[in-house]
């Protein structure tokens, strides 16, 4: 199994802040009912109306503060799923970063994984979208699709990943030849839900996986332009760790 380095998940803390937030906002209501009906507060037509406001602005609240989480959730258990197709791998050169904080000068971005190998290093982004999703290379957003079971359909657009995949390159790129490494980087788009449905217009080294299959084939065979040397891999990975470990 490769060698595997997990760094603080930020979102999991915000995720637990926000469950709870959601939580409070759902019994909210009942408590301010409670409270307006006990002290007879409905006597009063201005309390009355204070009282339906915070309501009103805590149901508000509280709808934001469910898609905030559940848009978090879905990135989560993507990756949650590229993990577990990554600890499948049987080749022990991989080394494997999880939520790598990088910044060089004043860019600065997470990388949702990256592996380092003697074939490649490899960026991750992975997305748990599902439905159709509907893109160009050069677009600065994508389409989402989604048809439920009622026939109701919603469309959603959210930006391009492949455009985040090219700066998170370029900063990589630029932290490697800060350190006296040249060296090519790679990127894969991995689209985790198996219900989603893929219509992309990309360019051939856009490297886009939308299966566990896929991902596990592509990365057990393929090379990239210019593979590291061992010392170089060796450099690279203590590289990485004091970056993980920073």
């Amino acid at each position: 199994m490769p060698d595997i380095y997990k760094h603080g998940y930020e979102n999991f803390k915000i995720m637990s802040v926000l469950f709870v937030a959601q939580i409070l906002l759902g019994v909210l209501p009942a408590v301010l009912l409670a409270i307006f009906i006990c002290a007879d507060l409905y006597s009063t037509p201005l309390i009355g109306y204070i009282f339906i406001a915070i309501m009103v602005a805590g149901a508000v609240a509280n709808i934001m503060i469910s898609k905030r989480y559940n848009v978090l959730l879905s990135g989560f258990r993507g990756e949650k799923s590229l993990m577990r197709a990554i600890k499948k791998l049987k080749n022990e050169d991989y080394t494997v970063f999880s939520n790598l904080p990088i910044k060089y000068k004043k860019n600065r971005s997470e990388i949702d994984f990256l592996l380092v190998c003697p074939d490649y290093i490899l960026i991750i982004e992975v997305k748990n979208h599902s439905g159709k999703i509907y893109g160009k290379h050069k677009d600065d957003q994508w389409l989402q699709k989604k048809v439920y079971r009622d026939g109701k359909t919603t469309e959603t657009y959210m930006q391009n990943p492949l455009k985040q995949l090219r700066r998170q390159r370029d900063i990589l790129k630029c932290i490697l030849s800060a350190n006296g490494l040249d060296r090519w980087v790679d990127t894969m788009l991995y689209f985790s839900s198996p219900q989603v449905k893929l219509y992309l217009d990309l360019f051939d080294n856009d490297n886009v996986c939308s299966s566990e299959k896929e991902l596990l084939e592509f990365l057990s065979t393929y090379k990239s332009k210019s593979p590291a040397t061992k010392e170089e891999l060796e450099k690279i990975n203590n590289l990485f760790k004091e970056m993980h470990n920073a």
